[in-house]
């Protein structure tokens, strides 16, 4: 499980990406009691924005070699904008993963399967071929050309209900598995 922390100087970074972060830690609550049978971890990433995205790098360079054995990947990137949906998409993920997912998103009302962007934390291991899930905001492209990396991405523009519903929605799926 993914988000990643780059907010600039002088900048919030509420939707991107302590939205994100937040759902992290939720998740990380909610599954305080999980005994399943595959391990789960979670990762907060820095510098996705940056060059080199020097978190994803360092993870790539410790960890690459287990990525066979990596059930799922999922990504939390501005997520919980008021506006719109939370907007999930797959990648190289198999049937059986897609359609476990569906069946699990379809009981929350606040996510749409939404198009594949190729730019977040999740795309070192799609290069990979581990079945990956990215979550993010309908309106992310408009966030991301009017409000991230400036002043203006504030707390304000966070529906934190959504931040729960996604939270709650990830914790049904791993619980699944």
């Amino acid at each position: 499980l993914t988000a990643h922390i780059d907010a600039f100087e002088d900048t919030p970074g509420a939707s991107d990406n302590a939205s994100g972060t937040v759902v992290l830690l939720l998740l990380a609550e909610m599954l305080s009691d999980y005994r399943g049978n595959h391990c789960i971890e979670i990762a907060a990433f820095n510098g996705e924005d940056h060059y080199s995205a020097g978190g994803q790098m360092d993870y790539l360079k410790r960890y690459g070699s287990d990525f066979p054995s990596i059930l799922l990947v999922v990504n939390i990137d501005d997520v919980g904008s008021k506006r719109g949906r939370t907007a999930y998409s797959f990648y190289a993920c198999p049937p059986s993963i897609v359609e476990k997912a569906e069946d699990v998103f379809r009981r929350y009302d606040g996510l749409v399967q939404g198009e594949p962007w190729l730019s977040g934390d999740h795309m070192i291991f799609v290069q990979s071929r581990v079945p990956s899930m990215a979550f993010t905001s309908e309106c992310m492209p408009e966030l991301m050309q009017t409000v991230t990396h400036t002043a203006s991405d504030t707390p304000d523009l966070i529906d934190c209900d959504k931040l729960v519903e996604l939270a709650s929605s990830l914790n049904t799926l791993i619980r699944s598995f």
